[in-house]
């Protein structure tokens, strides 16, 4: 009796010091995204993820699929909830589907420029990597794609110019459809995926966009003129599911976070110069430049602060997160004592 006992206890002492092992498994992550092959984003990725498969002895792969041949993010999205995909690379205004503060860093005229973008990222980002978490995801960090100006074959110059173009929003994007609404303008909601074939086919004639992304997603080919007044802080990121991502041991993680984590530092760091110099190049191409007087910029200012305040009236974000933001940014700007504002 005492020698079964002593088995059975055997068995289970074995089973036990096994079970970190067995709950571990080896993962492949499946993540798409619509950034075109070839690009230097994909490149930077794929390298990163030969270093996480180096690193953890083949545990962890990523598959990648470019171009946006897993459809468009809400199709993304899908596939990610039925376990198809297990992560996708996304925009500020496609974030917030996962949860409704990942886009606030991206309302209208939020910053005055990158420098306060900086700054104030240093002290939300974890806010919002937390709250991510919370909502069930893991992502690596935000990159800064830099700042989103108006593209058109119309000259805008001024609020009147806008009326009847045919002016291109996100799909799903509050923020954009509480803009559109305080300027008065009827816009045409698409996904990114079809924002090229719209401006080819006319279905829409102005869309924003960084520079660069309007370089990448061949968006410049269709557009005459540019509106040389940065609007909207655009920023991207990975964003994976945590029932997949937590498959893999905790040292495992680790890795993946550090790696992804560096490739991520590495595209904001490049994104603010890399921005300015898609801007010189669109306009040494041949896109016209148009100028807002001091005037304009401060009626386009006062209308769009209200309509980032209508948003998060509607729900579209969390108000209060946005109030602490605008007292950081008022200590940044040497305009309130930063001992007034709490996180």
């Amino acid at each position: 009796m005492n020698r079964t006992i002593l088995k059975a206890l055997t068995v289970l002492v074995a089973c036990a010091s096994l079970a970190p092992a067995m709950a571990a498994a080896d993962m492949t992550f499946k993540i798409a995204t619509v950034v075109p092959e070839g690009s230097s984003w994909m490149t930077a990725m794929r390298a990163g993820a030969e270093d996480i498969e180096a690193r953890t002895e083949g545990r962890v792969k990523f598959k990648f699929y470019g171009g946006g041949v897993q459809g468009n993010d809400a199709q993304v999205r899908r596939k990610m909830r039925v376990g198809q995909l297990h992560g996708g690379a996304f925009t500020s205004g496609a974030m917030r589907d996962f949860h409704p503060d990942m886009e606030i860093y991206g309302l209208p005229l939020l910053f005055r420029g990158y420098d306060e973008a900086r700054q104030l990222r240093e002290q939300f980002d974890p806010i919002l990597y937390q709250r991510l978490e919370d909502a069930g995801y893991v992502t690596f960090g935000f990159a800064g794609g830099g700042f989103a100006y108006m593209a058109s074959n119309t000259r805008i110059a001024n609020r009147d110019d806008m009326e009847g173009l045919k002016i291109w929003i996100p799909e799903g994007d509050q923020v954009a459809r509480a803009a559109a609404d305080t300027l008065g303008i009827a816009p045409v909601t698409l996904p990114l995926t079809d924002v090229l074939t719209g401006l080819q086919t006319e279905l829409i004639d102005t869309v924003m966009g960084p520079p660069v992304g309007m370089i990448v997603m061949q968006w410049h080919s269709t557009v005459e003129y540019i509106t040389d007044f940065p609007i909207a802080y655009v920023y991207a990121g990975v964003i994976i599911d945590k029932r997949h991502f937590g498959k893999i041991s905790e040292q495992d993680q680790a890795v993946v976070h550090e790696v992804m984590g560096d490739v991520y530092r590495g595209f904001d760091e490049a994104g603010e110069k890399d921005n300015a110099e898609a801007l010189d190049a669109l306009f040494a191409g041949g896109i016209q430049r148009v100028d807002l007087t001091d005037a304009e910029k401060a009626r386009w200012r006062e209308l769009l602060e209200a309509s980032n305040r209508e948003a998060g009236n509607r729900g579209a974000f969390d108000l209060e997160l946005l109030d602490s933001m605008e007292c950081a940014l008022g200590a940044i700007r040497g305009t309130v004592d930063a001992g007034e504002c709490s996180q």
